[in-house]
């Protein structure tokens, strides 16, 4: 395993170095913000996009995740125990005269900048913006379909009942729904937002109705984090070495993830994310995308089976849609327009 982080760590370092567009945010997993992957959409696969020619639109679903968010508890704990640790690694340093020249200013005397809240996890005005975004280019690029008068079950859109899904499911309908109504300068108008019951949401929180899968995530999770071991291990060594500090693994993962939320929360990418290199930047991905694989992802058949409810009601509204229009039904009740906004738990084959 070790062999091949090596070569893979060689490999990924050339092609970096070949890109000296290098930007961070690009490469922050499930924490990557809405704007800074659409930018790299509209770079890569801007023709494929296109309607083809002959061809109109008489149905959209949109499977969509929350907006960039605000850490949570757990994630706000890890940062605190990290501003502990590096103050006593300064300070382990310090009484052994060791030379501090080489540690970043901003680590001395460092402090969680979310240090002090008592919740965490919601919808951040970014995240808010992102959503309403998405809305107002789902209705610009497919224009045809928001002809009709509002019905909720014309444009359905359905949350969990998370408060960050929900609030984002709200800026995604402010969006879509703008200029259409009477409410206000920006003439917004009312619309609904429907869920289900956590306990029972077996089409957006079926991770949460599964026992079978929460036995299965459980029992792989350490191995997993095995499978981790050799890049934390590989980074947290060149760490201790460019740094001078007695860096652990521990704290190498939550530095990882103190440049995720910096990075996407903030906009700050020169201190915690600074403190890595870009092949180093890219193993990290590399790792979390490992974790996703196999806990959420195609490397488990249970990962992708339990959301069949969702696949089968997305397809259903789909042959709804062609149905209707196939028999030119004048029924105001199509589903035209079937929007979910699922939780962080959305997996990565949906």
């Amino acid at each position: 395993m070790f062999a091949i982080l090596k070569l893979l760590l060689l490999s990924i370092s050339s092609q970096l170095n070949a890109d000296q567009g290098f930007d961070v945010r690009r490469h922050l997993c499930t924490v990557t913000r809405y704007d800074v992957a659409k930018d790299m959409a509209n770079t890569s696969a801007v023709a494929a996009n296109n309607i083809p020619n002959g061809c109109t639109p008489i149905h959209v679903n949109l499977v969509a995740r929350h907006g960039t968010r605000s850490p949570n508890k757990k994630r706000m704990r890890e940062l605190d125990k990290l501003a502990s640790h590096l103050g006593e690694l300064i300070r382990e340093a310090e009484e052994q005269n060791l030379s501090l020249e080489k540690v970043p200013l901003w680590l001395r005397g460092w402090k969680s900048p979310w240090r002090g809240k008592l919740k965490g996890g919601e919808l951040i005005r970014k995240g808010e913006e992102e959503l309403y975004n998405l809305g107002i280019r789902i209705r610009e690029r497919f224009s045809e379909l928001f002809d009709e008068e509002y019905h909720p079950d014309v444009y359905p859109i359905k949350a969990t009942q998370v408060p960050r899904a929900s609030a984002s499911a709200v800026a995604f309908g402010m969006g879509l729904l703008s200029e259409k109504g009477g409410l206000g300068p920006a003439q917004h108008r009312a619309f609904a937002v429907t869920s289900e019951i956590p306990a029972s949401d077996i089409i957006l929180r079926f991770h949460d109705c599964c026992g079978n899968y929460k036995d299965f995530k459980k029992r792989q999770e350490p191995a997993v984090d095995k499978l981790k071991e050799p890049v934390l291990d590989e980074i947290t060594s060149a760490l201790v070495s460019r740094y001078g500090l007695k860096f652990t693994r521990q704290d190498t993962a939550t530095l990882w993830s103190l440049c995720k939320q910096e990075a996407s929360v903030l906009d700050i990418t020169d201190r915690a994310c600074g403190l890595f290199s870009p092949s180093e930047v890219a193993l990290l991905e590399w790792a979390d995308d490992l974790e996703l694989f196999v806990l959420k992802g195609y490397g488990n058949s249970i990962n992708y089976r339990m959301g069949v409810p969702l696949l089968e009601d997305v397809v259903q509204s789909m042959e709804q849609a062609i149905k209707a229009n196939e028999g030119k039904s004048s029924c105001q009740m199509l589903e035209t327009v079937c929007l979910f906004y699922a939780f962080d738990e959305l997996h990565p084959f949906l």
